[in-house]
């Protein structure tokens, strides 16, 4: 009689169990009813909970905030399984009251179109966040610090340009213009940066009012005419006269849309076409400029909203990269969320979108 299929069956099951117990991240796997099947050692060194005391609990109860929701999935996401997967930054509970900051992975065990059960897997990030909040305090203060002196050099050089040390010729006004030219972008850039800083960590308050977005783009389409006439462009805007009205900062979301659209200009060779449009797309306004440029490299669209990312496909533009990560951190600091794709071929170009939630009535 063969008996290599039993053989084999206990192998398999050796096997899960080795990987179970030796997995160096804590994992979790719940079955359909989101009741704790295992939580492996690391995840018990973890958290300070025994597995007895979780499994054959209901997830939710025990472990608040860990991702093993089956009962919310909608049926027919389940066919792109891809697109089902968890990555997020969250917390865990500690046995003895603590919140340990984490990053989860998850995703359901799926037989057919049926969620059988789910697995999660997480890690501790305390000290990353730690060495992340390390980081923030000193770019903040190197940058803070690189004010000073910057201001008090250009002024003395605007006092220069005005004559009040003698007379100049007209290469050395030529010389200081440019210099004053150049001392005023890097003035920006750290004010830009800085912003960056301190809305990461929550610094800055958001001045919150109504806001119709179609004005406010119209707003700005009128004063960035002058560069896009430079180059021989249009700007096509496509927003209905009656889109609801936004609670924003107006002044932030404004930036947004000035970025975006200045990247489109500087990215999208003359004669070429940009278009904004945005679209009531449920809870939120959804909005897009889309440019005619080149496009971006695939292996860069994960990076192109990291501060100071330069991508490929800026070689020759001027820049340093903050813009993007100015616009991906007002955006999510309103509760939005902002991505790129590029233009399906034969098009070129890419469209940049985000989101903003609608004014509650």
């Amino acid at each position: 009689m063969d008996t290599s299929f039993p053989r084999v069956r206990l192998e398999k099951e050796e096997l899960f169990d080795l990987i179970v117990q030796n997995f160096p991240v804590g994992m979790i796997i719940v079955n359909r009813d989101e009741v704790v099947l295992e939580f492996n050692p690391a995840a018990e060194k973890m958290t300070g909970f025994k597995r007895e005391d979780v499994v054959g609990r209901n997830c939710r109860e025990v472990l608040p905030g860990v991702p093993c929701k089956l009962k919310d999935l909608d049926k027919k996401a389940l066919v792109k399984k891809d697109e089902i997967f968890v990555y997020i930054e969250g917390t865990i509970p500690h046995k003895n009251g603590h919140e340990i900051p984490v990053r989860y992975t998850a995703a359901p065990l799926v037989k057919g179109y049926e969620p059988k059960g789910a697995i999660v897997t997480f890690r501790d990030v305390s000290k990353e966040k730690q060495l992340e909040q390390h980081r923030r305090v000193l770019i903040s203060m190197f940058a803070h610090d690189l004010k000073g002196p910057l201001a008090i050099a250009g002024g003395l050089l605007i006092r220069l340009r005005e004559g009040k040390a003698g007379s100049l010729t007209e290469k050395q006004v030529e010389y200081l213009d440019t210099i004053i030219k150049e001392i005023k972008k890097v003035d920006t850039y750290i004010r830009s940066f800085l912003d960056i800083v301190r809305m990461e960590a929550g610094q800055i308050r958001l001045s919150m009012e109504l806001c119709d977005i179609r004005g406010l783009v119209s707003e700005l389409l009128s004063d960035l005419e002058v560069r896009a006439n430079q180059k021989k462009m249009t700007i096509q805007m496509d927003i209905p006269e009656d889109l609801p009205l936004v609670y924003v900062d107006k002044c932030q979301l404004h930036r947004v849309i000035f970025n975006l659209l200045d990247n489109a200009i500087k990215y999208s060779p003359p004669e070429s076409k940009i278009i904004i449009a945005c679209r009531d797309v449920g809870e939120a306004i959804l909005c897009t400029v889309e440019d005619s440029g080149t496009g971006i490299n695939e292996e860069d669209l994960p990076y192109i909203f990291d501060p100071f990312y330069r991508a490929n496909y800026s070689q020759g533009v001027e820049g340093t990269g903050i813009g993007l990560a100015v616009v991906k951190t007002i955006i999510e600091a309103h509760g939005g969320r902002v991505w790129v794709r590029n233009k399906k071929p034969p098009e070129h170009g890419a469209i940049f979108s985000f989101t903003i939630p609608k004014a509650k009535k």
